[in-house]
């Protein structure tokens, strides 16, 4: 074997043996040990009890610790005249999506009329937006912010102006 060649497999050879050892290192690093839950439930104010849930042995919310946002979508105008023929728009095949600021994702179906409600939120504060949207003007409607409350409904009106005049 010629000397070039030799070098070139030498270093691809002690190239494969370090990043076998660096993934190695890293899954014993990173990788979490189970963790065991120690309690099956939590009794809440209510009497109620709520069992664990996620990964790390959380314990969901109890009734009353959560907030609900509703609302309605509207998209307009659809014709650049009045009367407008055009068919009223049908939003049941839409999705609301709500991020919380951990990242964590929660959709709600939205009625044919647009019309939307979304429980049993944690309190906090949510980026909102439409799966899917392309009528003209929701990149400049969307995302709205919106705070949730324990124990209270949160009303929001998305309007989406098509700028069609």
């Amino acid at each position: 074997m010629k000397p070039v060649k030799r070098k070139i497999v030498f270093t691809t050879v002690i190239a494969f043996l370090l990043l076998a050892a660096g993934w190695v290192g890293w899954k014993l690093w990173f990788e979490p040990e189970p963790m065991a839950c120690t309690e099956e439930a939590k009794v809440c104010a209510d009497g109620s009890a709520v069992g664990r849930t996620g990964p790390k042995c959380e314990f969901a919310l109890c009734p009353g610790e959560t907030g609900t946002v509703t609302g309605k979508v509207s998209v307009g105008p659809l014709c650049p005249v009045e009367p407008c023929d055009a068919n009223p728009l049908d939003f049941s095949s839409n999705q609301i999506i709500l991020e919380s600021q951990s990242g964590k994702k929660t959709t709600g179906d939205l009625s044919s009329d647009g019309s939307f409600s979304v429980a049993n939120l944690a309190p906090g504060t949510y980026q909102i937006t439409l799966k899917d949207c392309d009528w003209l003007g929701c990149a400049s409607e969307l995302p709205q912010t919106v705070t949730v409350r324990a124990g209270e409904i949160t009303e929001l009106t998305i309007n989406i102006d098509t700028g069609i005049r």
